[in-house]
């Protein structure tokens, strides 16, 4: 575990810099330390692969374990490509983007 925390803290520069194919990659190596550790399933992990080979920069599972949601990232003109391939492995995609304010409760 402290090694995942640890990725985290690598990526730190990475957001302030833009640089999201790094990002992608540590995703992607955290995403397989999370499969060692066996919290994730092989529904959602048709859906992480299936974003990684429509040209996400990187997806993995999100949330408390178990699987259910996952996060892929991806370049704005791969974001429906990406969503399409979440689609066609059975998922239901949102596309979102990064805003100034963060959270909002409407």
């Amino acid at each position: 575990m402290v090694v995942i925390g640890r990725i985290s803290k690598t990526a730190e520069p990475f957001f302030q810099t833009g640089d999201y194919s790094s990002i992608g990659k540590l995703m992607n190596v955290n995403q397989g330390l999370l499969d060692a550790l066996g919290v994730n399933t092989f529904e959602l992990s048709k859906l992480i692969y299936s974003s990684r080979r429509a040209g996400a920069f990187g997806a993995k599972s999100t949330g408390g374990g178990g699987g259910g949601c996952m996060v892929a990232l991806t370049a704005p003109d791969k974001c429906i490509q990406v969503a399409e391939a979440i689609a066609g492995a059975g998922g239901k995609a949102i596309i979102t983007k990064p805003t100034e304010q963060g959270l909002r409760l409407d």
